[in-house]
């Protein structure tokens, strides 16, 4: 099914807000069977949603609509759709009446503004919202069905996952099957010349590689989902030491499912990262079961006094060196009791860099009972961008110990 979206506000077009709405919704079409193939985002005008909606590709056969369903005096999409599609308003007196007693279940009056979102019309459909008051709306006519959702992410994927997905699924002919593959520790382009006589040879099968700072996604698709099992079957072995899971796996997902299957725990001392480790071990649930603490030893002090860095490894070799790392890895390790030690020192940046450290400058630092290893990375000028590289750089170094010991 081809599909049409129009993302309407205002917000979207002078970029006070980033359009996250769209590439989520291009992505979950997919294996439903539909295909994004035209978009336009206009601002919370009457004559510019007319505009939208009159210039609508003659292929398209449903147009999903974002934006605008709310209280306030800009939400004004139920307005123009209402006058587009010929319907008639009519109050809602039950759908009043819940939202009432929702509101005082919070201990909340309901305001006189949230009146306009019971109003429904005598011709359409109206779509449930289960995690907000505004409901969706749903027109028809001889060109396309035309699906109206708020511009709040939640309602929004809500309204997809419970009513628009399931319709497009019944309206589509074709099935799309789609396999995401997530890897890190590879380059885009490296990724490509391992698996691309693989491409070749599968032409049924599309891939698309989808590339962020952490690492890059491969989203494999076909309508003949055998051609998908055997392109996967094939591919795996050759990017084994890159692909850690599917689609919604995180890094530390994989790091922590690895940890329990070992029975190993671990500790971090994160200089230049400031906690982002720990914060990403701890956002998985059950974590506790692996991760003993972490220590942000920031100042040079606290590397000393905390985690044991000797006072002549500071003068010698810098806060920013191989040698403090190692420190500070086997430190923790000892100060925790834990099976594994993980450092990170580095320059953060954008200030800081000299010649001989310049900023991305990284030194990861990996303590176990094996022995102990220093990893040494130059990122970019960036200083969010490096922490975050350099959180998933630790993270991959520790998955492939946990699997290869090195």
């Amino acid at each position: 099914m081809k599909i049409g979206l129009i993302t309407i506000g205002a917000e979207l077009l002078n970029g006070a807000r980033t359009d996250t709405n769209a590439a989520w919704i291009g992505q979950h079409v997919i294996p439903s069977g539909g295909s994004v193939e035209w978009h336009m985002t206009v601002s919370d005008k009457n004559e510019d949603i007319i505009n939208a909606l009159d210039k609508v590709p003659k292929s398209i056969e449903a147009v999903l609509c974002t934006g605008g369903l709310g209280p306030t005096h800009d939400d004004i999409t139920p307005t123009v759709l209402y006058e587009y599609f010929g319907a008639q308003p009519e109050f809602d007196e039950d759908y009043w009446t819940l939202l009432t007693e929702r509101f005082a279940a919070r201990g909340r009056t309901i305001p006189d503004s949230n009146r306009n979102q019971a109003i429904k019309p005598h011709i359409g459909e109206v779509i449930p919202n289960p995690v907000g008051s505004a409901r969706g709306l749903h027109f028809t006519n001889d060109h396309f069905d035309c699906f109206a959702m708020p511009g709040v992410p939640s309602e929004m994927k809500a309204m997809m996952l419970d009513t628009i997905l399931p319709w497009i699924a019944s309206k589509s002919k074709v099935k799309h099957h789609i396999t995401i593959m997530r890897t890190t520790g590879i380059m885009e382009s490296a990724l490509y010349e391992k698996i691309d006589a693989i491409i070749k040879d599968y032409p049924k099968v599309n891939v698309a590689f989808l590339p962020r700072f952490t690492g890059v996604d491969l989203r494999i698709s076909s309508t003949d989902e055998d051609a998908i099992n055997t392109w996967i079957d094939l591919v795996s072995p050759i990017i084994k030491k890159y692909h850690f899971g599917g689609e919604g796996v995180a890094l530390e997902d994989a790091v922590g499912e690895l940890l329990i299957n070992g029975g190993k725990t671990i500790a971090t001392a994160e200089s230049c990262t400031g906690g982002l480790i720990g914060d990403r071990f701890t956002n998985v649930s059950g974590s506790s079961a692996y991760y003993k603490g972490g220590i942000v030893a920031y100042r040079n002090e606290v590397k000393r006094e905390i985690l044991g860095v000797k006072k002549d490894t500071l003068e010698t070799y810098g806060a920013v060196s191989e040698e403090t790392a190692l420190e500070m890895a086997i430190g923790v390790r000892k100060r925790l009791s834990s099976d594994i030690g993980l450092s990170t020192t580095g320059i953060a940046g954008p200030s800081g860099g000299t010649v001989e450290k310049p900023v991305g400058l990284i030194y990861v630092g990996l303590s176990h009972e094996n022995g102990e290893k220093v990893y040494k990375f130059t990122f970019t000028p960036s200083r969010l961008t490096n922490k975050l590289m350099t959180s998933q750089a630790a993270l991959n170094i520790t998955r492939l110990y946990l699997l290869y010991g090195s």
